[in-house]
């Protein structure tokens, strides 16, 4: 299994969260693309949404920002500074990021949420716990935040491990957050309440959200839509609802789906 070679000796930045890609191609193997001509740029604190079909690249784009990747052409600066030249550890030390299936520890929940930084304190993990909607969960078990959860949190359901985890990325208070599709598993109310309650408090830090869920990520500052590699459509919700390209076919659908869902739970309640 190859091991990761130690950068050391490049750059440690301050890191604020100003981001540009710029003409940036990348393949896992030689003449095979998989980013093709990606071109953006976010200012900090800016929320960016990543849409896209199954294999667009919209993980591989992630990837590239964390240096698990290095981009074969192109440009990628973080705060101006090509992101090449930045050590590996000190870049993903200002990440913070939940994955759709996020790792958690046979530990306590007090010490999930707060594994990513030393020192923490109870107010620091619970305030994490508020904003990510998961404290009244953890309230309503028996030893509250001293209760210890299963390897992978098997003794959790799959909404609650993800919010157990975005507790984890907010208390560590990095300058950028990515959330990969990171709350499938929790319903819409929910989603739109974290949301809203990361978008107020981290205002300061950029987000990136891959998301399929439209109706939860519509008021992003930029939304970028991705196929086979390629950003094909790009703006704010209402520029792209104007475009009625790929995102106005998703929203539509996605619409029209959940107006069919409610419309059957309005049914099964009058029967």
């Amino acid at each position: 299994k190859d091991i990761e070679q130690v950068d050391c000796g490049l750059k440690c930045p301050s890191i604020m969260g100003n981001i540009e890609f710029k003409n940036v191609h990348f393949g896992y193997v030689k003449d095979v693309s998989v980013l093709c001509d990606i071109s953006f740029s976010v200012k900090a604190g800016m929320t960016v949404v990543i849409i896209g079909p199954t294999g667009s690249g919209k993980s591989t784009m992630i990837s590239l920002l964390m240096r698990l990747y290095d981009y074969s052409s192109g440009s990628i600066t973080i705060d101006g500074v090509e992101l090449k030249s930045i050590e590996k550890s000190w870049i993903r030390n200002h990440i913070g990021i939940v994955l759709q299936e996020p790792f958690l520890y046979a530990k306590t929940i007090k010490e999930n949420i707060g594994l990513s930084i030393e020192n923490y304190i109870d107010s620091e993990v619970v305030e994490a716990a508020k904003k990510s909607m998961i404290h009244d969960s953890i309230e309503s078990f028996e030893n509250g935040y001293d209760t210890l959860i299963g390897e992978r949190g098997v003794n959790l359901s799959g909404g609650q491990k993800q919010r157990v985890a975005i507790a984890r990325a907010i208390i560590k208070n990095s300058p950028i957050l990515i959330f990969d599709d990171s709350l499938s598993a929790v319903d819409n109310e929910t989603d739109n309440r974290i949301r809203n309650s990361i978008y107020t408090n981290k205002k300061q830090a950029t987000k990136f959200i891959i998301s399929h869920r439209l109706t939860s990520v519509y008021n992003a500052d930029l939304i970028l839509v991705l196929d086979q590699g390629k950003i094909i459509e790009s703006g704010n919700h209402d520029d792209l609802l104007i475009q009625k390209g790929l995102y106005y076919s998703y929203w539509k659908i996605q619409n029209e789906t959940e107006k069919n869902d409610t419309l059957e739970y309005a049914t099964n309640l009058s029967l």
